[in-house]
């Protein structure tokens, strides 16, 4: 073989094997931990799983929830924080295959896995990659970049800190959201009873225009801002569930600057929970958290 065919073999062979190197190089995950450096500036959280498109964004500071053409609703921080900490400390590990034909079995494919983006306040992506099902260790995570075929084991986090695509799943279930110190007052009806509850100073109050113990309105007021709703109506599964047919009680809690509306209905046979109103919702509410809000005045007075 002449001298002019050996350089010409080894020129291919370098080519051939630059491209083989950057071929591995792609497939190999070099950054370990993918969401490290951007929890901290994400303002915008994409949750994709087939064609539901969920999306959580920072609006003044608050986290919203909601999808394209509909409207966004006040989310739950409580479980944004910790998706948001558990995608910081995720951890690339083992890879496991990089066929493309497998994605299936790992449920990291478009309409199986769940599609995590993180965006910043440019729209910029700040990290991104598809979660498929639990290992059977528990302890992992199947995962793969949207890019690439290769599936790895993660660790960090588990399939339930991503939820589910739905913005019910999201939203608060705060049921009162006026912050303690400015609610001015708390009006309760019922057929059998009325408590009407008024502030009249700091730290004084009136029941039903008389004067009340402001420690056994203050305990109320607490409970009230710390009462979370059951869980949303399903308006499909009650569609003769309507605003005008929950008479069974009435609560308005009065703020500084806003009030907030609640009409309570019958207890539904089925689920033993209370249809009621809250905004443009319908809710339900346990039986539980009820008892602790309709109040008769003789409960919010010494028993001495």
């Amino acid at each position: 073989m002449s001298l002019a065919s050996l350089k010409k073999l080894g020129v291919v062979a370098a080519i051939l094997l630059a491209a083989w190197v950057i071929y591995v190089f792609r497939q190999v995950p070099h950054e370990k931990t993918p969401f490290a450096k951007a929890t901290d500036k994400t303002e915008q959280i994409i949750l994709t799983q087939g064609n539901h498109v969920l999306t959580l964004r920072k609006d003044s500071g608050v986290w919203k929830v909601g999808q394209e053409g509909t409207p966004f609703y006040a989310a739950d921080a409580e479980l944004i924080k910790p998706l948001l900490a558990n995608l910081e400390s995720l951890r690339i590990e083992d890879e496991i295959t990089d066929r493309a034909d497998r994605a299936a079995d790992y449920d990291v494919t478009v309409d199986t896995g769940i599609r995590v983006r993180l965006l910043d306040a440019k729209q910029t992506t700040l990290g991104e990659g598809i979660f498929g099902k639990q290992a059977p260790d528990l302890a992992h995570i199947y995962f793969r970049y949207p890019d690439r075929p290769n599936v790895y084991l993660a660790r960090g986090l588990i399939r339930g800190d991503l939820g589910r695509v739905e913005p019910n799943f999201w939203r608060s279930r705060q049921l009162i959201d006026i912050p303690e110190t400015k609610v001015e007052g708390i009006l309760i009806e019922a057929k059998s009873f009325k408590t009407d509850l008024v502030r009249t100073g700091t730290d004084t109050w009136t029941l039903n225009g008389q004067p009340a113990d402001a420690g056994y309105v203050n305990a109320l007021i607490g409970t009230f801002s710390h009462s979370h709703l059951d869980d949303f109506v399903d308006p499909s599964a009650y569609p003769n569930l309507t605003l005008e047919g929950l008479t069974y009680a009435h609560i308005n809690v009065k703020g500084t600057d806003t009030s907030i509306d609640i009409r309570i209905g019958a207890q539904d046979s089925k689920t033993k929970r209370y249809p009621a109103s809250a905004g443009k919702d319908m809710v339900w509410l346990s039986q539980g958290t009820l008892d602790s809000l309709l109040k008769k005045p003789s409960d919010l007075k010494s028993k001495k």
